[in-house]
């Protein structure tokens, strides 16, 4: 069973043994998420982060996971502060 690579769109997408794995993985990932280890599996890596709703909590505590795992993150939030408003297409922005 391979999960790199995939993207996650529903939990449905998934069977019991695929679930069990990815329960399987954060628990070994634990240490990290309590900075009792340190990885830096993102580093060089930069995530675009584009929020048009308000959501703050989901907008930072998903920032902070990049940047614990080493990478960098580079947002904008609000519709109007990008290049959507002005008709550029979500690919291209």
């Amino acid at each position: 069973m391979k999960l790199s690579g995939r993207h996650v769109l529903s939990v449905g997408q998934f069977g019991r043994a695929e679930i069990e794995r990815i329960f399987e993985v954060a628990d070994r990932m634990e240490p990290y998420a309590h900075r009792r280890r340190i990885t830096r599996v993102l580093e060089g890596a930069i995530l675009g982060s584009m929020f048009f709703e308000p959501s703050t909590r989901t907008r930072v505590s998903f920032g902070c996971a990049f940047n614990l795992l080493g990478g960098h993150v580079r947002e904008t939030t609000g519709f109007q502060s990008t290049s959507l408003a002005k008709g550029e297409s979500l690919y291209h922005t």
